[in-house]
Formats: C-alpha cells, sequence, structure tokens
C-alpha cells in the first residue's frame, strides 16, 4: 500500500471534527456505549509517557461511524490521548455505506471524499501523519503488532526512528 504524502492537513481539520465535538454528536444506546468505554478505558502508563513527547508532533485522522462497534472501541482510547498525551485527533464521523450501489462501498457524500481517494476499506481507519502531511502509519479496524491501540499508535512513531 503506498503511502499518502502531502495530505492538506488544514484542510482535513476544517472538514472534520474534534474527538470531543464527535462524542458529542453521538446520541442514544452509542453514546451511551461509547461513554462507558470511555469512563472504563485505562491508558498504559509507560506507553502515555513515551506519547506525550511523541503525539505532540502527529495528527490522527479517523474515518468512523456510530454504528460500528470497532470505533465504539477505539474512539474511547483516542479521547483518552487526545486529553492526555496530546495527540491531535481529527474525526470523519458521518461515514455511510452505498449497500444499494455496487460501484460504491461508501456513500460520498455525506462520507467524505477520502473514503475512495485513500482506498478505504473497512472502519475505524485511522491514518497517523506528520505535520507535513506525510503518512506515518495506518491502523485499520483495530491493532494488529501490539495489544492496545496506543501500543499500536507508539509502535507506528517509534519504528521510523
Amino acid at each position: 500500500m503506498t503511502k499518502l504524502a502531502n495530505i492538506d492537513l488544514d484542510n482535513i481539520r476544517t472538514r472534520s471534527t474534534t474527538i470531543a465535538e464527535y462524542f458529542d454528536s453521538v446520541s442514544g444506546k452509542d453514546k451511551e456505549v461509547m461513554m462507558s468505554k470511555y469512563d472504563q478505558y485505562q491508558l498504559k502508563k509507560e506507553v502515555l509517557r513515551q506519547l506525550k513527547d511523541l503525539g505532540r508532533s502527529v495528527v490522527c485522522v479517523v474515518f468512523s461511524a456510530a454504528w460500528c462497534k470497532d470505533c465504539k472501541n477505539a474512539l474511547p482510547a483516542l479521547r483518552h490521548l487526545e486529553e492526555k498525551a496530546g495527540l491531535e485527533v481529527r474525526v470523519f464521523g458521518n461515514i455511510k455505506t452505498a449497500p444499494l450501489d455496487p460501484e460504491h462501498q461508501w456513500k460520498v457524500p455525506p462520507s467524505p471524499p477520502e473514503m475512495e481517494e485513500w482506498n478505504i476499506t473497512h472502519i475505524p481507519w485511522i491514518v497517523l501523519f506528520d505535520k507535513d502531511g506525510n503518512e506515518i502509519g495506518t491502523i485499520i479496524e483495530r491493532p494488529e503488532v501490539k495489544d492496545t491501540l496506543e501500543e499500536e499508535i507508539l509502535y507506528h512513531l517509534s519504528k521510523d526512528r
């Protein structure tokens, strides 16, 4: 998979929400589930300490939907990382599938055009960018290499150093 480069992060910021705004936009049972997971989630302290140094130079772009179980698991951890480690998290949260359109997996709009441009196949799709808009790593659905999302993010931020 080709890494994304020179992505206009200011444009991403204008079209996405902060993770706190995303949490506020979710309602009903989905919000209850996410808030419960947020209240229960404990970041690993050593990982958090390391991410405080590395996370401030990173922008995390997340494609999510309230109906997605894996999103409900990932977003609470990301909110903690934004609050405690200073990781900038931008969320595209109005993702819709296009079940009646065999040519497209995602309904664009309301899903952002990046869904197709970046060949996104599953959510949550989490892309870590440096401040210049160059992809550092991608996490699809859930961590693959490490046990927790924060460990997986640290893994991506540390592997090229």
